[in-house]
Parts: structure tokens; C-alpha cells; sequence
């Protein structure tokens, strides 16, 4: 079958590299949400130094600088003083310089001004500010001088000015999706008194919305509202609206936003209805999204406008009154799982559109109003259209009932027949999604060829897809050519762009690679049992594409080490290279060996190699890195059960009589051997280049990332580490799921249980208590409710057995 082959593939790669190694993060330098808070902070507080700040964005000494700092009382020998500082090249270079100013406390001459004296002991807070406003370019400023300033030097700042510089860090942070730090600064600021509260928290909150959506960022917004509600701050209308954006709020968040406003007696505005809607139906809530539909049909009989369509009106008898409105293309998505209803729901809108003929609605309940704009939405929606079908086509996209024939008729004969449902690039990439969804992969590589022979813009999400279908298809050098081409593209221009092949792209917001894209290649790498390839993206993600890895790149990771393991123990080559490793020739550049890596369109005899070490050893050391480099205090949890022998002890010859000799002693070697492991894993954190504050701060794991640690540990022949894993993950505060916890109990037994007769021997030795019933007490008293039962370890049983056959992994 034909397929994309991009002209890409004759120019010169070494060329490609050059150029991606010249990438960096756009600059954060004058972005759009710092501007907008230092011009709130300037209304609000009426702090002569904002205007300030906006003057320094370049070097100069015009009457425009004199001005400001004569209206913030500074005099010109303080601003020479700290001028280089605020004119440094970069932002580290700049702490640096701080520093030594900041050191230099009582060392001028008897003569000096005391005025200089005392900005010395002090850092100015037009100095912060300016840093934090233009000099946050990288990502290496932000690990590096951002968080040395915000968490180091903050102290140096005046105490009603430390709110807007964790505010400002805040944005930094949000524009790299760096979280990890963000737990420590909104705890800073929960403990500080705030000037202004109702500006400065609602800020807060706003900032942190420029976050990607995940449980940690949910969970600091959640707090902030605690601590407001707690001290009768009140939320913004607009704070509300920032919060329902869909890049970061979750269901969670949603329903915590909704109870607020229900008992602060706030009456939502028209955006505050639709983000409601939009977002239960997203996630599928149907109740919900009911209620909201019914809500902006109350709104829109109060302000004069013209109702949707209710809910209902696919039921028989139902109130027909209303029109079509992009209300109703909101609520058929809460159907998503139905497609039955979706298309009924669709086919009555259709009816009625064709009637010409809506109604007046005059006898709906109305609820009191005040502060309410006077239009819903931008824009005119005057028929059903093609969004409303595409809404409708995701439901049938969802729903396993739905064939593949069935599903391809849907779409062929709209795009065929129907000149006003013209599909769109969402439409397309709806389809293609529920295609490899069945696994019908011939069928989504000709209608993602079909797209791109059509005139219709890619964006983002067909971007992502197109690569997982090149990919799972067995051209993932292809996919790797898009992702590249498009990266190309971000970099030159943020306008409209062609890629090799004259194929036009959309303008971007944001960045146009970003994490989500990468996670969504390597999973599909993954599943075409390619974890050689996903070891070198995780080495060059920066480099290649100006990403950090989140969460899911680390799960990902980590199943990677495990597949990567399996499959050189299927073959004697792979047995060998495990035990006798010899080092990889290098190659002349990182972009080369993946793209020799990738036109085989099979894994190589060996896989599980990774710098010139176990890949299963190198992922173990990641995740330990991670773990002990971003939370210390992690250095002291101890387990809360240990092992009986490890887990290769029954080759042993002499293993019943160890077994006889533990069983009726204290295991004094058990426990020096934990001992020892735990000194080599925090001596590896130590490593050379891991001196940051946070190695890796734009991960902050969850219960998924735990669980496939522990199946690595698992395969890694690490089973006596599990309980100390457990104890992380509770010091963390992560929820498990049962699912976790049962895989880890299946596996702790292994190392933990005895035979049955010394197993009791050792019961009586132990207060009848095993070294297994300690850790299923200990999960007991932590996850309450979510403790597995004899069904959940039944099932984590047959799951073990599964990951253990060598189909594995396999598609």
C-alpha cells in the first residue's frame, strides 16, 4: 500500500540535527500572561515599580528610565549598582551576579552612601521582577536560576512583594509545565499574609491554569480554593473561567467549581454555562450536562436570546421549542459512549432544522440574574452542521458495537454525498482515532492518505494521530519525518508553514510538538515492540524537541525497560548480551542512529542495551533518581516489610534447609542486606550533572507510573524492593488502585512467603505474623476500602501469568 514519504527523507541529516540541536523553548520573555499580571499588579497595587519593570525589558538610559526610578525613589548609583544584574545575558548569569552583589554587605568604604548599604542587604524588587519578567528563556534557566531565586533569595525581598514573585515563578514554571516545584510555592504562599488577597489569590490561581491538566495541578487549585474559602476571599468570575479551560481542568476540579458556586450564591455568566457543559460532556456526564443545557436555556429566555434545543427532544412528547445552537452540539458529546442516542439525538435536530420553523419559548422556569452579559457566544450557528455530525461520529468512534465497515460507511458517505457536512480535520481525526481503536490499521493509513491529499489544514491532534497510524502501520521512520517536519516548521516561523511535500499546516498557539505528541509516538512504539527507539527519544527529548517528560513518558519508559527485557530473554543473542555487555560504537549524531534504527521495520536481535548498561538497571535508576532527588525526605521512609529470600533462591540446591534456618532465627542478613541497598540508592542520586534542586521537575508520578515500577522491579529480579516502593508512594500521598496493590502482593509473595510448614515455624517466631501478613496489614491500615480482596489478588494472579507469556507486549 502507498504511503507518505516525505521529501524530508533526501535532505541532509546531519544538516536535520544541526538545526534541532539549535532549538530551544520559545521565550517566555514578555509572554502574554506575565504582561497581563504585571498590568493588573500595577492597576491593583499601584506600585510605581511595574512600570519600571516594563522599561527594562531593553538596556537603555532614556528620560523613560530616569522617570521610573525617580517615581520608585531609586536613585541612579542603585541603579548602576544592580544594572548588569538586570542587563545579564541570561538568567543563571544573573543570579550569579546577584549573589556577589547581595555578598557585598558592609564591605564599601566608610565613606559609602548608606543608602547603597542598605539596597546591598537587600535584593530590590524591581531587580526580581524584571528577572522573572524577561530573563526565563530555557529550561535550564528555569531549573537552575528560577528556582534559586524564587526559593533562596526570596527572603532577600520585602515581605508584601514575595506573593507576586511566587506568582511570576508560577507562570515561568506553567509555560515549561514544570509542577514538580509547585507544591512548595503554594504552600509559601498559603503561610504568608497577603496584601491584597483578593487580587493576589484569584492571580495565583490563574497562573497555575497554565498548567497541562493532571491530578497534582488539580490538587494545588483544590487547595487554594480550601485556604480561600477558608479565609472568605472571594473568586472572580474570570478566575472561574480560567480555571474551566481545557487544557487544564479535570472532572474533579469541575465539580469542586460547581459546588462553590452553588453555595457562594454566584450566578454564572454565559461562559461559565457553556464551560460547564462543555466540560461534563467531555467526560461523558450526561446528568450534568442535562442540567447545564436546561441552565443556558433559562439564560438565554432572560437576556432575549435564542434558546437551544432541550435536551429531550428526541423523546417522545418533548418540548419542541428552541432552535439549533452550538449548545446542542455541546451536549450530543455527553453521549459519547451511546452512539444510538448520539445519532437519535442528531436525526430529531435534523428534523427539526429542516421544519424551518422554531418556536418561541416562553414557559421555562427562570432563575434571578444579575451581572450578566448580554450575548451567548461569538458567532451564529443557524443549522445542524458538520460539527454537530462529527460530535455524533465521535459516539460512534467510542462505542465497540461499532464495526469498522460500519464506521467507515458513517464517514465515506457523509464526505461523499454531503456537501454541508464537508468533513473538517477534526472529522478526520475522530475517525482515524476509532480506527486504530479496532486495530483496523490498513483502513486508518487510507483515509490519513486521503487527508493529506485533501486541502485541509492539519493541526496538533492530527499531527499526533498521523503518527501513531504511520507508526503502528510499520512506517514509524515516517512518523519520525512528520514529527520532524513539523518541529522545522515551529522553529522557523509561527505562521502558517508547508511541510517538504507542500503539505500546509494551521498556525499554532502553542508550541506545536509538544509532551503530548511525543507520549503518544513512544506509546505507539511501544506497542510495535520498538523500546530500542524509545530509549534514545528519552535521552534527546530536549534536544529534539524542546520537551520535558512528564508522568506518561515516564510510565512509558519504564514498560519500555520491561518489554526491552522480555525480549532479549526470547532469544540466546539477547541472553548473551545481557550478561556479556560490551560497549556501543557511537554514532555521528543522536538523529542518525534512530533514523538507522527505524528502517528496519524489525527490532534488532538486541534491545535491552541502553547505555552500555541492563536498560531494566538504567529505568530502576531514573525512577530512584526521581524520586530521591525531587522529595529527600524520601531518603529516610523504611519499608514496611522485608524480604524472606530472594527471588532466584530456589535454584539453589541447599534452598530447604535456608528456608529451615530462617524460619526458626531472626533474619539479621535480610535486614543488613536492605541496609546496604538502601545507601547505593541514595548514593546514586548524587550523580554528576543531578545537582539541581529538582531533577526532574515536570514529573510528578502517579499510581499508573508506580505500577509499571513495580512490574519492572519485578522483572529486573528486584521483588525485595516493592514494600519500599509502596512506603514512597504513601509518603506521597498517591492513591493506589487495587489493581496496584494487588500486583504488588502477588509479587511480594515471591520474596516474602515461605513454604507452608516453615512459613508457620516462622509465624510462631513472629508473634504469628509473616513477613507477607506485615505488608498486607500495613496496606490495610493505608488504602481502607481499596485493600484488594481474594478476587483482586485472583486476578492479579492471571495478570502476572499474562505479562510473564512471551506475547507480552506484542500487539
Amino acid at each position: 500500500m502507498q504511503y507518505l514519504v516525505f521529501s524530508l527523507h533526501r535532505r541532509s541529516r546531519q544538516s536535520i540535527f544541526t538545526r534541532l540541536c539549535q532549538r530551544t523553548y520559545s521565550s517566555l520573555s514578555g509572554s502574554k500572561s506575565l504582561l497581563n499580571f504585571a498590568k493588573r499588579a500595577s492597576l491593583v497595587t499601584k506600585d510605581p515599580v511595574w512600570n519600571l519593570v516594563f522599561q527594562l525589558k531593553r538596556e537603555r538610559e532614556d528620560e523613560r528610565i530616569h522617570g521610573a526610578l525617580k517615581s520608585c525613589n531609586i536613585s541612579f548609583l542603585d541603579y548602576l549598582l544592580w544594572k548588569h544584574v538586570v542587563h545579564s545575558p541570561n538568567l543563571n548569569t544573573a543570579v550569579s551576579a546577584m549573589e556577589q552583589n547581595l555578598g557585598l554587605v558592609g564591605k564599601f568604604p566608610a565613606d559609602g552612601s548608606a543608602n547603597t548599604r542598605q539596597w546591598t542587604s537587600r535584593l530590590p524588587t524591581w531587580v526580581a521582577f524584571s528577572l522573572l519578567c524577561h530573563k526565563v528563556r530555557t529550561t535550564q534557566d528555569a531549573q537552575d536560576g528560577l528556582l534559586r531565586l524564587t526559593f533562596k533569595y526570596s527572603g532577600f525581598l520585602d515581605s508584601t512583594d514575595r506573593p507576586a514573585l511566587l506568582i511570576l515563578s508560577t507562570h515561568a514554571l506553567a509555560h515549561f509545565d514544570m509542577l514538580m516545584p509547585m507544591r512548595e510555592i503554594v504552600e509559601k504562599f498559603l503561610a504568608r499574609t497577603i496584601r491584597f488577597p483578593t487580587f493576589h489569590f484569584n492571580a495565583l490561581l490563574h497562573a497555575l491554569s497554565g498548567f497541562t491538566r493532571s491530578e497534582e495541578a488539580a490538587s494545588l487549585a483544590v487547595s487554594v480554593l480550601e485556604a480561600m474559602s477558608a479565609q472568605e476571599v472571594p473568586l472572580l468570575l474570570e478566575t472561574y473561567r480560567s480555571l474551566m479551560r481545557n487544557r487544564f481542568v479535570t472532572l474533579q476540579l469541575t465539580k469542586v467549581l460547581h459546588t462553590k458556586m452553588i453555595h457562594e450564591g454566584v450566578v454564572p455568566t454565559a461562559d461559565h454555562l457553556e464551560a460547564f457543559l462543555r466540560i461534563f460532556s467531555k467526560y461523558g456526564a450526561i446528568q450534568n450536562s442535562q442540567e447545564y443545557l436546561h441552565a443556558i436555556r433559562r439564560y438565554c429566555i432572560e437576556h432575549g436570546l435564542t434558546a437551544p434545543y432541550g435536551p429531550d427532544v428526541h423523546l417522545h412528547g418533548a418540548d419542541l421549542s428552541g432552535t439549533i445552537h452550538p449548545a446542542n452540539t455541546l451536549y450530543i458529546r455527553s453521549m459519547q459512549r451511546d452512539h444510538t442516542s448520539a445519532f437519535h439525538y442528531l436525526h430529531k435536530l435534523l428534523q427539526l432544522n429542516a421544519a424551518h420553523n422554531p418556536r418561541p419559548v416562553t414557559s421555562v422556569p427562570a432563575l434571578p440574574s444579575r451581572h450578566a452579559p448580554t450575548k451567548f457566544w461569538s458567532g451564529t450557528k443557524i443549522s445542524v452542521d458538520i460539527f454537530d455530525w462529527t460530535t455524533a461520529l465521535v459516539s460512534a468512534a467510542n462505542d465497540k458495537r461499532t464495526s469498522t465497515s460500519t464506521l467507515v460507511a458513517l464517514f465515506e458517505r457523509t464526505r461523499e454525498r454531503t456537501k454541508q457536512f464537508r468533513p473538517t480535520v477534526v472529522t478526520y481525526t475522530v475517525v482515524l482515532r476509532g480506527l486504530l481503536f479496532r486495530g483496523a490499521f490498513d483502513e486508518a493509513l487510507r483515509i490519513w492518505n486521503q487527508l493529506l491529499d485533501s486541502d485541509i489544514l492539519l493541526d496538533r491532534k492530527a499531527l499526533t494521530v498521523g503518527v501513531q497510524v504511520l507508526t503502528r502501520t510499520g512506517h514509524p521512520q515516517d512518523a519520525f519525518y512528520l514529527l520532524n517536519s513539523f518541529m522545522d516548521a515551529q522553529r522557523t516561523s509561527p505562521h502558517p508553514a508547508s511541510l517538504p511535500n507542500d503539505k500546509h499546516i494551521a498556525p499554532a498557539t502553542h508550541r506545536w510538538i509538544n509532551i503530548i505528541v511525543i507520549n503518544e509516538f513512544m506509546a505507539s512504539l511501544l506497542r510495535i515492540r520498538r523500546p530500542d527507539v524509545i530509549f534514545q527519544l528519552w535521552d534527546h527529548l530536549e534536544q529534539f524537541y524542546s520537551v520535558l517528560p512528564n508522568e506518561l513518558t515516564l510510565t512509558i519508559l519504564l514498560k519500555a525497560a520491561v518489554l526491552a527485557t522480555k525480549m532479549d530473554n526470547e532469544s540466546v543473542r539477547g541472553t548473551f548480551a545481557q550478561l556479556f555487555r560490551t560497549p556501543t560504537p557511537e554514532s555521528s549524531s543522536p538523529i542518525d542512529l534512530i533514523m538507522e534504527q527505524l528502517q528496519s521495520a524489525h527490532p534488532p536481535s538486541v534491545v535491552g542495551i541502553w547505555r552500555d548498561r541492563r536498560a531494566s538497571d538504567v529505568a530502576r535508576d531514573i525512577f530512584r533518581t526521581m524520586i530521591y532527588g525531587n522529595w529527600k525526605e524520601l531518603r529516610h521512609v523504611k519499608p514496611p516489610a522485608s524480604v524472606v529470600h530472594s527471588k532466584n533462591s530456589e535454584a539453589t540446591p541447599f534452598y530447604p534447609l535456608v528456608e529451615l534456618a530462617q524460619s526458626i532465627s531472626i533474619p539479621f542478613s535480610t535486614r543488613k542486606d536492605h541496609d546496604a541497598q538502601t545507601n547505593i540508592i541514595i548514593a546514586d542520586t548524587h550523580s554528576p550533572g543531578k545537582e539541581l534542586r529538582y531533577p526532574y521537575p515536570s514529573i510528578v508520578p502517579t499510581d499508573r507510573t508506580f505500577s509499571a515500577y513495580i512490574k519492572l522491579l519485578n522483572f529486573s529480579g528486584r521483588a525485595s524492593e516493592i514494600s519500599l516502593t509502596l512506603a514512597w508512594m504513601r509518603a506521597l500521598q498517591i492513591k493506589p488502585s487495587r489493581n496496584t496493590l494487588s500486583i504488588a502482593l502477588v509479587l511480594w509473595a515471591e520474596v516474602s512467603l515461605r513454604g507452608p510448614l516453615f512459613e508457620e515455624w516462622a509465624a510462631r517466631r513472629n508473634n504469628g505474623e509473616s513477613e507477607y501478613g506485615r505488608l498486607v496489614e500495613w496496606i490495610t491500615e493505608w488504602a481502607g476500602k481499596k485493600t484488594p480482596t481474594e478476587w483482586d489478588i485472583q486476578q492479579a494472579l492471571r495478570a502476572v501469568a499474562a505479562m510473564r507469556d512471551s506475547s507480552f507486549g506484542r500487539s
